[in-house]
């Protein structure tokens, strides 16, 4: 039986008929509170989750009880915040990279400091519509200010023709004219036109809820990666009397950019399934061009599922920024999943479909230019959209651009895609201030995208893979996540108890070493949220290494010792090779290179260390290695000279040149080496 099944029959049997919507099915608990499965039935088991029916085969909760949850969450319940969810961030806040007035800002924040006041969808549409009007009359060479929305819901104010675009905004609102009254401070501030920033947007996304924002998958573009966005197609192209669509636009700030840069209004068009921002993007739009005619901006600017339906069937040039994370029902993903390659029916990301069916709507010669996760480029989730880059599109040009989008912690990038077949020109990259061509000649599998490596980078990973018989540990290991307690403080004591034994953080690994533990803990498996098969913490011997590094951190463990989720473990099962030997050449520069260039990534996933090459070597070759390995594992040994000494055995090993070796030293000098320290603790 269903979970949706199991709820409505208990609705049917316990409840009244008007209280049938007040059951929720635990899928539905973990979708409202934005957290997974896992989280939830740990939730249950500590009892901040509490089904109405303990015995029942499937747990269903009263919708009444997650509501009192969520107040709990919003009105600052510490235990709670300390395991939600991170899209369970609610509230409005500041979005202060996304314009540069810092006028504006400033007004903005002043609103946002309100204690007094909630601000709904209705207050916020009264907002952005004075706001407007402000606008309205400064375009039109009006310097009146201030409180325009109540002197316009009175009939004592017309919007110079752009009356409908307020009216539809104030469409739905219960009671306009009391809020413009009541809450007359707000709308007395005043805001500064700027033609080029999306100014009523910033008001948007700042005074609305943000986790609407978040489980929409919603993150705006902030103005400076927008002008790059723009700068690098123009670079490409030329945009005379191109078709250009923003697919996913919200209150249309690329649009407005655009307009800046000599795009004619017939050339925009812009789509996105939230009803508000294409009010507002109207609104901008109308206001940067002068348009009053509703019907030309209603063909221009729509509001509909763009992975469903758009006005055109072929675009020129796609640009935008498309939505990340969008929380698809089970019903949803199974709709998505028949059409688009790049969605299943049990997972589908929101980008990964947009690039998917913006590829499928350029013009011969079309470009399409997203703002995407840099994960795009090599998490193995998003292999199917790589596929599909490879089959239907050509690289243009990609930039790095780190963190970019306010409090959210998600390196990004800008990629051009074109479906011209000109493969001349190669793919122009641009990556922490320098900038260099890769050649068209590179190539390319689903399982990476690597442009952040040059062609000289590259020639030395070919190396790294073919100068010498090679082994992988895909196949051949064991993998095993440190343990998830669900609740660290309940379970973790920083003295010894009785009972307790020490288990490791991935702070306490070093490379081939391991630092006094100061965290205990009683080995319950059943009582812990995740955990790894007994087996495998008590293995004779193991490797364990940091799960958040942007370098590889291996040490070697006899001791069956325990470890928590930021300290793995990998059991090495290649046949004829020593695990201290498979240690080595994990611990080694050349394999450090080999991860950092090709995946890019500060944590280390089985995917990854199932890629690296390992050499295959005589049982005599052998014998030395893990003689050294056992020299630096020493207390008191001199460990750096050691360690260099080593690499340079394990880059002989590799076959790799001297060009190729002084390459590696230079890409990773002045990086933590995370070498224990010296002399050693125990």
């Amino acid at each position: 039986m269903s979970e949706d099944k199991l709820a409505s029959d208990l609705e049917q049997k316990k409840f009244p008929s008007d209280m049938k919507q007040e059951v929720l099915s635990f899928s539905e608990v973990c979708r409202i509170l934005s957290i997974t499965s896992a989280t939830g039935k740990n939730w249950i088991r500590l009892g901040k989750l509490e089904p109405i029916d303990a015995v029942a085969g499937k747990p269903v909760f009263s919708r009444d009880d997650i509501d009192r949850l969520i107040a709990a969450v919003e009105a600052g319940d510490k235990v709670l915040k300390s395991r939600r969810n991170k899209k369970k961030v609610s509230g409005p806040s500041l979005y202060d990279n996304y314009i540069t007035n810092r006028h504006n800002i400033s007004v903005i924040n002043e609103i946002l400091e309100y204690d007094q006041i909630q601000i709904d969808e209705d207050m916020l549409r009264v907002i952005i519509a004075n706001f407007a009007l402000q606008f309205i009359y400064r375009t039109h060479g009006d310097d009146r200010t201030g409180n325009l929305i109540r002197e316009y819901l009175c009939n004592d104010l017309h919007a110079c023709g752009f009356d409908p675009l307020i009216d539809d905004l104030l469409s739905g609102v219960a009671d306009s004219k009391g809020l413009a009254y009541r809450y007359s401070g707000i709308l007395e501030k005043e805001l500064e036109y700027v033609p080029e920033e999306d100014c009523l947007g910033f008001v948007y996304i700042s005074l609305k809820n943000m986790s609407e924002r978040k489980l929409s998958g919603v993150y705006y573009t902030p103005l400076s990666v927008v002008k790059e966005l723009v700068s690098l197609v123009r670079d490409t192209v030329d945009l005379s009397g191109m078709r250009i669509l923003d697919p996913c636009c919200g209150t249309g700030n690329f649009l407005l950019y655009l307009a800046s840069q000599q795009v004619g209004p017939e050339q925009l068009y812009g789509q996105d399934s939230d009803k508000l921002a294409v009010l507002i993007a109207r609104i901008n739009f109308a206001l940067r061009f002068n348009i009053t005619d509703m019907d030309f901006l209603k063909k221009h600017i729509t509001c509909g599922d763009t992975l469903k339906t758009l006005p055109f069937s072929e675009y020129d040039l796609i640009l935008g920024n498309p939505p990340w994370g969008y929380d698809y029902t089970t019903e949803e993903l199974a709709d998505l999943a028949a059409v688009y390659r790049s969605a299943s029916h049990r997972r589908a990301e929101s980008y990964d479909l947009f690039v998917e069916r913006c590829l499928s709507l350029l013009s011969e010669g079309g470009l399409l230019v997203f703002v995407l996760p840099e994960a795009v480029l090599n998490v193995r989730s998003h292999r199917a959209v790589r596929k599909i880059m490879l089959e239907k599109a050509e690289f243009r040009f990609i930039t790095f651009l780190g963190n970019v989008f306010g409090k959210v912690q998600c390196p990004s990038v800008i990629l051009g895609l074109s479906n011209t077949v000109d493969k001349s020109e190669g793919i122009k990259v641009s990556s922490g201030g320098q900038t260099f061509i890769i050649s068209p000649g590179r190539k390319y599998t689903p399982d990476t995208f690597n442009f952040h490596v040059s062609d000289e980078q590259q020639s030395c990973l070919d190396a790294i893979s073919s100068n010498a018989e090679l082994a992988y540990l895909k196949g051949n290991a064991s993998f095993a996540l440190g343990i998830v307690t669900g609740n660290n403080r309940a379970f973790i004591s920083e003295t010894p108890r009785d009972g307790y034994e020490a288990v490791l953080r991935g702070s306490d690994v070093f490379k081939y070493r391991i630092s006094d533990s100061h965290a205990y803990i009683r080995f319950v498996p059943e009582s812990f949220q995740q955990v790894a098969p007994a087996g495998m913490y008590r293995a004779p011997e193991k490797l364990l290494y940091r799960f958040i590094c942007d370098t590889l951190v291996f040490a070697y463990d006899d001791r069956k010792t325990l470890s928590l989720n930021s300290c793995n473990i990998l059991i090495p099962e290649i046949p004829g090779l020593a695990v201290k030997y498979v240690l080595a050449v994990l611990n080694s520069r050349a394999a450090a290179f080999f991860c950092q260039q090709r995946f890019n990534s500060v944590k280390v996933l089985r995917s990854h260390l199932e890629a690296i090459p390992i050499p295959i070597v005589s049982d005599k070759v052998q014998r030395e290695i893990t003689d050294a390995v056992d020299r630096i594992m020493k207390p008191g040994a001199r460990i750096s000279l050691l360690y260099d000494e080593f690499d340079d055995h394990i880059f002989g090993i590799y076959g790799l040149s001297a060009k190729h070796r002084d390459m590696i030293r230079k890409s990773l000098k002045g990086k933590n080496r995370f070498l224990p320290p010296e002399p050693y603790m125990i």
